[in-house]
């Protein structure tokens, strides 16, 4: 199966840490928004896609990399997210999936992330990072079965 795991992580590093742990748990390379676009020259079976929350919502470059997603090339897709403050990330990542008529297959992943003002200091920790390739592996391993590893 085709995986691909991709995100955006700002100075911190918090949402870098966390796509790292996923993309080690499923076995496959981390692949950063930014600069360079990211291409989906052939058809993905698992997007697990995060990002860290930026005035409230996902960074632009994670927004627009989604919106410019086709449902033919993407067929199922997970989100993550790491928050200050403000803990629905990952659900506003899988509405923007949805949008795109791209079946989320999971509940999202979300830890806390280092943040100013908040009492987050330390996370994502060992904890959040055992939790993220818990996430990762069982997202896979049911769109594996459901699909018979076939996608």
């Amino acid at each position: 199966m085709n995986i691909r795991v991709v995100y955006y992580s700002g100075r911190s590093g918090n949402t870098m840490k966390v796509a790292e742990a996923i993309a080690e748990a499923v076995g496959v390379r981390a692949e950063k928004a930014g600069k360079k676009r990211i291409v989906f020259s052939e058809p993905v079976g698992l997007l697990i896609v995060g990002s860290g929350i930026y005035f409230h919502k996902p960074h632009k470059k994670v927004s627009s990399l989604i919106k410019g997603l086709d449902s033919s090339a993407v067929k199922n897709a997970a989100a993550f997210g790491t928050y200050g403050n403000q803990s629905d990330i990952g659900v506003q990542i899988s509405e923007l999936l949805r949008a795109q008529g791209i079946n989320v297959s999971s509940e999202p992943f979300v830890c806390k992330g280092a943040s100013i003002g908040t009492d987050n200091r330390g996370h994502p920790d060992a904890e959040d990072i055992d939790n993220a390739k818990a996430f990762a592996n069982n997202v896979a391993s049911g769109i594996k079965m459901l699909y018979n590893d076939s996608i």
